[in-house]
């Protein structure tokens, strides 16, 4: 496997066409997909084997002395795989009536509601002896919302629950409710004035500072990194060292399937499995403890002497599986309520000297580079902010996302919040996209830069919408 398995997953690959099996009640055609797939893959792997040999006479693999696999004792376990019972009529009513709702808001120019249900069953064999069988369901229920000012901003907001039951989904009232509640707040953020940069204290709620843990640590805690040539290696020569403030701990549990809060109120976690893409028992990873670097997420790819996989190998479908995280816990030893927060980022304001700070309440669709050649930064993409004044005053701004480099970003952190939240989502790396989940408090980070979004004013429609008067 070379360069940890980051650039084993080419659509250009023979066996990338061979992925998807006939459906047929007769067992042949299922053994000639799995024939033909098996030779393609072998017929890869001597090509692989050769081409890293070749690489070999010229550069030299610093990590080769640590093994290429690490080899377990077979697993038998095969769980359920009932399909989830989905009532077409019941979410097709829900649908319709929950699209309608925009129709009271003329400046909503765009819109949709949709519902999204996967089951998954994955059946895990290999030569070891494992046989596994893990199936999983996931509902996906989302309202997106683009408003159009007169002026021609253009503003986009999306209402996503993503869980891994229905009893978790929203009744129709109450999703209705949260349309209208959206519509009405997209008016007031294109009121807003825009800002085109800033560099100063932010305070992230719990959801985008989950996403900035995501991206600045997550993705560069990935054991196969370690293995790849072309890799950064963010934190390889870290363990044992400060990474985070002491009071801060992280961990990966991909074995948990719920979370409970501090109001004894459940919610699922999608990042959930118990047995990862090689096979291997999902265990809590613990990756920082209170501050120092303790480890890394790992699959059976080795990243040191003495390497145990810690069942964090993931991937979609037919990807090279890689480490990957699952369930990404942020804890604090020490907390502080919201309004604890906001008095001190006031007092980060006066201590920098700065106008004034930024709170970041809504953000998604984070990204990374972690590649040697490319920046080390992270970005995050903001649709609720506002600014707050040494006076206490809170004015929405809009027209910004986050960005950083990972080590000033995480080492800047100087508060948490108390009241921790799950945020649900799907993750794309190399080994495709898949689901996880991040549990994390609200941070407080003195220095922070929000860069200008890409942005251009739209024209209004040439002809009227149907419905408008």
């Amino acid at each position: 496997i070379a360069d940890g398995g980051l650039f084993d997953n080419s659509d250009e690959d023979e066996s990338h066409g061979y992925v998807e099996l006939p459906i047929s009640d007769r067992s042949d055609p299922m053994r000639i997909g799995l024939w033909r797939l098996t030779d393609a893959k072998y017929r890869e792997a001597e090509e692989a084997y050769l081409h890293k040999k070749a690489h070999e006479l010229t550069y030299l693999d610093t990590t080769d002395h640590l093994g290429a696999w690490q080899k377990c004792k077979p697993v038998i376990d095969r769980g359920p795989t009932d399909l989830p019972v989905v009532d077409r009529e019941y979410w097709s009513n829900y649908v319709e009536k929950a699209s309608a709702t925009v129709r009271a808001f003329p400046l909503i120019r765009n819109s949709h509601v949709e519902l999204k249900v996967r089951h998954q069953t994955n059946l895990f064999v290999n030569t070891e002896g494992s046989s596994i069988i893990e199936s999983r369901s996931y509902w996906q229920l989302e309202a997106y919302l683009w408003h159009l000012s007169p002026t021609g901003d253009g503003l986009p907001w999306t209402i996503s629950h993503f869980a891994r039951t229905p009893d978790e989904l929203p009744d129709l009232t109450n999703f209705r409710r949260q349309i209208r509640s959206a519509a009405r707040l997209l008016k007031k953020i294109a009121a807003a004035p825009r800002i085109h940069s800033y560099s100063g204290p932010v305070l992230l709620d719990p959801v985008p500072a989950g996403l900035m843990v995501h991206e600045a640590l997550g993705h560069r805690l990935e054991g196969n990194r370690l293995r790849a040539n072309g890799e950064a290696r963010t934190f390889a020569d870290s363990l044992g060292k400060k990474v985070l403030p002491e009071f801060l701990t992280l961990h990966d549990d991909p074995s948990l399937d719920f979370w409970r809060d501090s109001q004894g109120t459940e919610q699922g976690l999608v990042g959930h499995y118990r047995f990862d893409d090689e096979g291997t028992a999902a265990t809590d990873a613990r990756l920082i403890e209170s501050g120092k670097l303790s480890g890394f997420l790992t699959g059976r790819i080795p990243v040191k002497k003495g390497h145990r996989s810690n069942g964090h190998s993931r991937s979609h479908r037919h990807e090279r599986a890689m480490s990957r995280m699952g369930v990404t816990i942020l804890k604090t030893s020490i907390s502080h309520d919201e309004k604890s927060l906001k008095k001190q980022l006031i007092e980060q304001i006066k201590i920098q000297g700065v106008p004034y700070g930024i709170r970041i309440m809504v953000a998604s669709d984070g990204e990374t580079a972690t590649e040697a050649y490319d920046f080390q930064a992270f970005l995050g993409d903001v649709n609720l902010a506002s600014r707050i004044y040494p006076d206490g005053r809170e004015e929405l701004v809009r027209g910004i996302n986050f960005i950083g480099t990972p080590l000033n970003a995480v080492h800047g952190i100087i508060a948490a919040g108390d009241r921790p939240e799950v945020d649900n989502a799907w993750c794309g790396a190399e080994s495709g996209f898949i689901p996880v989940s991040t549990i994390s408090p609200a941070l407080l980070v003195r220095h922070l830069e929000l860069q200008s979004k890409a942005e251009s004013p739209y024209t209004q429609y040439c002809y009227p919408m149907p419905g408008d008067k």
